[in-house]
């Protein structure tokens, strides 16, 4: 099991109530008593099954509600529950307590639990009147308990309350936990009552007891406002005091709660409305607001305004809500009174475009709104803040957009007069913030419209973090490891069979250009795709079938290249494609390559053409790592599962194509989408078919991708260097030579090379890293594959020596980045002479801190530069040997090696 060993838990492990819908498995990780009501989910997912969950198993009630009630026979119900309109238990039968062993916890245990909190242990008081009916209660439960762990040895135990059965019980008990140390919920008043000081005596006494004779923690639950987390903190820290695992949540315990262990919320409900595309990947909220968030650690759950919206408590589940519209008055009766929930739980919300709720409508003033007549004199500005006009001058016709001022706004970013009355079309508020057409994006040049001529009205990232009030936190980041940013290319297929133009392989496949002219001369880690019904025998180009295939295997061979599959047909249109199997033609024009008597699918497209690839083309050893998506790159949520059954990776989408010409963040895009229950990985930037405006020339365009790489590093660094193109771009002289100009500007740069595979596993890794504070201390949980995060200012660099999981950090780049060696880490701010590793273009395959130094291995594709900080007399060695650096900047000693590994690099340090 991967949990966090003691150093992650200075003072206490931590405990997590949860029993609403939609569990936030990845959030709940980072605790050490993780519970969950079972039922609100199939099973733990495959992911998170290395870690213990609890299930919930109320043993002495059971609701009408429960799968199986209907098997409760009536002569084993004592009375019932009124409050929560549930049957109290007769525990004293046999059959009963087989029926929970085999009915409830065995299907439990099968899902993956392997820790059970046991609830409405006491219930039985409800019904038995008499101390001898009460102990041969006790001791049936004693019994099922004991039952349960004889069955499943490796079963771990939390109680709710249960105190007076601990004498009896064999099991492994992790924890006891109590409800209402300090303030409780009270069913039957629907309100918060303070506990009175005799009751809080009599129980801290129990866990007292429980602590001392059986060594079991305690963990006290109490219950707070969703929207006053502040007081959820105060209690938190006043449960603490009495050496208790505190635990404070709202009433349902369907929000995440709070203790001495806080998760930061990184989801975020990203809801769009009204784009007139028929396709909701193109909604302006996917194509601009996606970077923003994501930037800046979020992870856009993607709802469209008319869906259902996320049930239970989402006050300390969601970061907040963004809801982005393109045209007015389109949100229903229902979504407002939703959005007026969320706002009285105090969930920041973001409106964008247009405003969420009718401004004068009946739910217009709760969010301050108040309308105001259409100026009949030119506005003019009373109050502009300086994240205002971020890539365009605001017009000198100051339109109002919708005729609105808000009476809770905290800060005007654009405030207008006219005729003496105020409209605020941008603002910070008390429920988050807002920004009205057209002070969202508009065009450099008013009459023209088009891709690159768009422009922030203001800077998203700030205008994102002030509505959302986003914290100072890590931020989980996809572009850099151990401070190099991340340098690959890869290649869409298209043209394999084509024939060169280039001088000396006239009429000869392009293909066999780019195994001689690149890919054997350039060793930086590159994707090879192709597309099967293009290479295959029985595909388009029978005659040449042998060749290509020759030229791919050849291609492969190479050390540095790893395969993709470009499909079998090349979709052009996905969702189209796939609407119409046997259609060569759909409303966008060609739907897929003429393949004769073929009937689209996306098994045959994806998962077909990687076992040909893997059965005909690969050398032993080497298996098809994902799937570069064909044509609109917008695969449907069918193609992306069928990758994902099939073990495929996949990537390709979205349109990075910032330059100087087109110098603006709408041309910066988000790191990928999620569709469903499926995630698809955007490609970093874009392939030279854009560059050359659709292939039609100049051909040398694609060398302006190297504008886009500088431009996504200052001032900040946006996305890793990719060199994405098709294999069309050795078929001309030009292109060649521009392919060739990247890939030198690549070898040129300080990156860390690796697979866009490995690139892929990193975004998948951002979703689901976890990020809590405790004390003054942080705390992550990964999958290991993102070992970067990057510190915004406000964070302190870590005390080395008081750090777990963390290599080092590296302060001169456009970010502050922190290196971490594994999956997990925790650390505090503070200064530390302690070595560290400053930088390294390789993996960090061991690394482990000593008194004296560090011991650490690096594994990367080529040779292996790194940097020590702290490093003034210390000496490296590796197998005995000395390394000495090639040159010193300070305290910081830079090391080079021709070698691609270097296993158990001991530095030894003096002080």
């Amino acid at each position: 099991m991967l949990v966090f060993p003691a150093w992650a838990s200075p003072v206490k492990p931590a405990a997590a109530f949860y029993y609403g819908p939609d569990i936030p498995w990845r959030d709940l990780s980072i605790y050490d008593f993780p519970v969950v009501e079972a039922a609100q989910a199939t099973g733990i997912p495959p992911r998170y099954r290395d870690q213990r969950f609890y299930a919930y198993v109320s043993l002495g009630e059971v609701l009408p509600q429960r799968e199986y009630f209907s098997r409760i026979r009536p002569e084993w119900r004592l009375g019932k529950n009124t409050a929560w309109g549930s049957w109290v238990l007769d525990q004293s039968q046999p059959a009963l307590r087989d029926l929970f062993v085999d009915e409830v916890f065995t299907p439990l245990w099968e899902a993956g639990y392997r820790g059970f909190f046991l609830d409405t242990l006491d219930s039985y008081q409800l019904g038995v009147s008499d101390e001898a009916g009460r102990n041969v209660q006790r001791e049936g439960l004693i019994a099922l308990i004991n039952q349960v762990a004889e069955r499943y040895p490796d079963a771990r135990f939390i109680f709710n309350r249960g105190f007076e059965l601990m004498p009896g019980i064999d099991a492994q008990v992790d924890a006891i936990a109590a409800e209402s140390l300090y303030q409780r919920w009270v069913q039957e008043k629907q309100g918060y009552q303070a506990v009175p000081e005799t009751d809080r005596a009599w129980l801290l006494g129990q866990f007292e007891e429980a602590r001392k004779r059986y060594g079991v923690e305690g963990i006290a639950i109490d219950y707070a406002p969703p929207a006053d987390r502040e007081r959820a903190r105060e209690l938190a820290e006043k449960i603490a005091a009495h050496d208790l695992i505190p635990w404070v949540t709202n009433p349902e315990i369907d929000g995440m709660g709070v203790g001495i262990r806080e998760v930061i919320p990184r989801d975020v409900l990203l809801i769009h409305g009204g784009s007139e595309d028929r396709l909701w990947e193109h909604a302006d909220a996917v194509r601009y607001g996606l970077m923003p968030l994501q930037f800046q650690g979020l992870v856009p759950e993607i709802r469209e305004v008319s869906e259902s919206m996320p049930a239970g408590q989402l006050r300390g589940r969601y970061a907040g809500i963004v809801v982005w519209l393109e045209k007015d008055g389109i949100t229903s009766a229902a979504f407002e009174q939703w959005l007026v929930r969320q706002r009285e739980a105090g969930v920041p919300i973001a409106m964008i475009g247009f405003p969420a709720i009718d401004p004068l409508g009946p739910n217009g003033n709760l969010f301050g709104f108040q309308g105001r007549p259409t100026p009949q004199a030119l506005p003019r500005i009373v109050a502009e803040h300086p994240a205002m006009g971020f890539e365009a001058p605001l017009p000198a016709f100051l339109p109002v957009g919708e005729a609105l001022h808000n009476t809770q706004v905290t800060t005007p970013w654009l405030e207008l007069v006219s005729d003496g009355q105020q409209y605020t079309p941008v603002a910070m508020t008390e429920w988050g913030g807002y920004a009205m057409q057209p002070y969202v994006i508009r065009s450099a040049l008013p009459t023209v419209d088009g891709q690159g001529m768009e422009r922030w009205m203001f800077n998203p990232l700030t205008f994102v973090r002030s509505a959302l009030r986003l914290p100072a936190m890590p931020i989980p980041d996809v572009t850099t490891e151990n401070g190099r940013r991340l340098g690959f290319a890869h290649m869409d297929g298209d043209g394999f069979p084509s024939l060169a133009e280039v001088q000396d392989y006239q009429g000869q496949a392009d293909a066999r250009v780019l195994l001689e002219e690149i890919l054997k001369k350039f060793d930086l880690p590159t994707t090879i795709s192709v597309i099967e019904g293009e290479v295959s025998s029985q595909g388009l180009y029978p005659d040449q079938a042998e060749d290509l295939q020759n030229i791919a295997r050849e291609m492969y061979a190479l050390d540095h290249v790893e395969a993709a599959t470009h499909t079998y047909s090349h979709p052009f249109f996905w969702y189209d494609a796939q609407q119409n199997p046997d259609s060569l033609f759909g409303p966008e024009g060609q739907l897929r390559l003429p393949i004769p008597q073929y009937s689209m699918t996306p098994e045959r497209e994806v998962a077909g053409s990687a076992r040909y690839i893997d059965e005909n083309l690969l050398p032993p050893g080497k298996k098809t790592e994902l799937v570069l998506w064909s044509g609109d790159t917008i695969p449907t949520p069918e193609a992306l599962a069928v990758a994902r059954e099939s073990g495929l990776l996949n990537m390709n989408g979205s349109d990075t194509v910032i330059t100087r010409s087109s110098p603006t963040w709408t041309l910066i895009k988000g790191i990928g989408i999620p569709k469903g229950e499926e995630y698809q990985v955007y490609a970093p930037n874009q392939n030279e078919n854009i560059y050359t405006h659709e292939w039609t020339g100049p051909f040398y365009g694609f060398e302006r991708v190297i504008e886009t790489f500088e431009l996504t590093e200052t001032p900040h660094r946006f996305k890793p260097v990719d060199v994405y193109y098709h294999t069309y771009i050795a078929s001309k002289n030009a292109s060649l030579e521009s392919l060739r100009k990247v890939y030198q500007w690549a070898e040129e740069q300080p990156l860390f090379p690796l697979f866009a595979s490995e690139y892929v596993r990193k975004v998948l890794d951002f979703n689901h890293m976890a990020i809590a504070r405790e004390g003054d201390r942080w705390l992550v949980r990964g999958d290991g594959e993102l070992r970067t995060l990057r510190l915004p200012e406000g964070t302190g660099l870590p005390d080395m020596a008081t750090s777990q999981g963390v290599a080092g950090y590296r302060e001169d780049k456009p970010g502050r980045y922190l290196h971490l060696s594994g999956a997990t880490a925790s650390w505090q701010a503070g200064e530390s002479a302690r070595p560290y590793l400053q930088q390294a273009n390789g993996r960090l395959t061991t690394f482990t801190q000593q008194d004296t130094g560090l011991q650490f291995s690096l594994r990367g594709y080529t040779e292996l530069e790194f940097a020590i900080g702290n490093a003034s007399g210390c000496v490296l060695t590796q197998a005995g040997q000395r390394l000495n650096p090639v040159r010193r900047q300070g305290n910081v000693h830079y090391y080079r090696s021709a070698k691609h590994e270097l296993i158990e690099l001991r530095l030894q340090c003096s002080q």
